[in-house]
């Protein structure tokens, strides 16, 4: 009898600390967001490298990009994204940007008790904290850490390729009719620095000047890279603008419109991953095309 005693005592104290461990796991899990709304394309990118998809409930249009947000609801624009679209997804936490255009959404959000996490959208250092960041408060913070280390493996990596060998001119065209480009403070001028080049509108203080075919011309870039260019303003039309045919890029064929529209114009984690490798197979093809 005294045996037949231990064994249920045993089992109820297995039973108890089973379900107290599964308590735990669940108070656990709803502790951490279930229901995300992002408002840029850079979380979102960085909620899926995070494996964090399915916990995406709504996104902006400017996510029609990624196919895995295909079948999530759309709620607007990122510059002006709608207030009563966010409000019905019941979302218990919305990763806003501090552009001026989200400010009023983020106002009302927070007045009606939804969460906001807002980041700034500036430099490299600005990812690392937002990765880091998205991962604490979503619960993991482990798979943060490691795409960190892999970041900063690969500019690490690419400096030290780069190190030695000569920095040639480079000019990004992030907008053309009329010309704009990356200043001091942009994240693409941070990359154009790592990819080893020298970026020609370093020396203007704003992250995305608008400037002059003069200006340009000045400058006389090496390479060309048109990030955002589609049908009409590709590389043919770039060598026939006016004065241009003298630049040493148009003249040595090194104009570059094949990396595509977001490798290097997004804040991301595969800013790094991917668009440094490529930005920089631009800039040194005699060091990064032999990988």
């Amino acid at each position: 009898m005294l045996k037949v005693f231990k064994v249920i005592l045993v089992f109820l104290i297995l039973f108890s600390l089973t379900n107290c461990n599964r308590e735990k796991r669940e108070i656990s899990r709803l502790k951490f967001p279930q229901r995300i709304v992002s408002l840029a394309p850079g979380f979102t990118e960085t909620l899926i490298d995070l494996g964090l998809k399915d916990k995406i409930v709504g996104v902006t249009t400017s996510c029609d990009y990624l196919k895995e947000m295909k079948d999530v609801e759309k709620i607007g624009f990122y510059m002006k994204p709608s207030l009563e679209k966010i409000v019905s997804l019941s979302p218990d936490l919305v990763l806003a940007t501090d552009y001026v255009g989200q400010q009023q959404t983020i106002k009302a959000l927070k007045k009606l008790g939804i969460k906001v996490e807002v980041f700034e959208e500036k430099g490299i250092e600005e990812l690392f904290l937002a990765v880091k960041r998205i991962g604490e408060i979503c619960g993991v913070q482990r798979r943060a850490d490691l795409l960190m280390q892999k970041m900063q493996k690969k500019i690490k990596e690419t400096k030290t390729k780069c190190s030695s060998l000569s920095r040639p001119r480079v000019y990004v065209e992030v907008g053309y009719n009329p010309l704009f480009t990356c200043g001091k403070g942009s994240f693409i001028d941070e990359l154009i620095e790592i990819a080893g080049g020298e970026n020609i509108a370093h020396g203007i203080d704003k992250p995305y000047p608008r400037v002059s075919a003069e200006f340009i011309i000045s400058k006389d870039p090496e390479v060309i890279i048109l990030p955002y260019m589609g049908r009409g303003y590709g590389k043919e039309t770039v060598k026939r603008r006016n004065g241009w045919q003298r630049i040493s890029a148009i003249l040595n064929d090194r104009i570059y419109d094949d990396i595509g529209p977001h490798r290097i114009t997004i804040l991301v984690p595969n800013l790094i991953l991917k668009g440094l490798p490529e930005l920089a197979r631009r800039i040194h093809p005699e060091i990064f095309n032999q990988e």
